[in-house]
């Protein structure tokens, strides 16, 4: 009878430590399936992986007709000092590819296609008080 009390308890304790361990894992900001950020614009991709702790770095791009912020990352690769360095895709179809999917429209980057740009407020200023006297 001992003996099968000490294995259901066993049993018990081996799936709560791996319930707890699952748990975990996937807390874990440095899961690569959470860091994908690949189709997303340059600025949208840096601005995710900044908020879950992670730097960045540019790896180069491919063609020149939009600016860097709004280019797509094309691949991206974690490198052994913890940065996630990108590789930009610049080109038109890029960006044709990004407002299919929706990217470019979302996140609001200054100047970005489809996008909001953001604009100071316009502050209006009042006339000088006469001088007293």
């Amino acid at each position: 009878m001992k003996k099968l009390i000490v294995v259901g308890a066993a049993a018990v304790a081996a799936s709560t430590i791996g319930l707890l361990n699952a748990g975990l894992a996937s807390a874990d900001p440095a899961n690569p399936n959470q860091m994908n950020v690949i189709g997303e614009p340059y600025y949208k991709a840096v601005k995710i992986l900044h908020g879950m702790g992670l730097s960045t770095t540019f790896g180069g791009s491919v063609g020149s007709d939009l600016p860097q912020a709004q280019c797509m990352v094309a691949s991206q690769k974690m490198l052994g000092s913890g940065k996630m360095q990108m590789n930009l895709d610049c080109t038109e179809e890029a960006a044709q590819e990004m407002a299919e999917n929706g990217s470019l429209n979302s996140g609001g980057a200054p100047g970005a296609v489809g996008g909001n740009t953001l604009r100071p407020e316009q502050v209006p200023i009042a006339p000088a008080a006469p001088p007293a006297g």
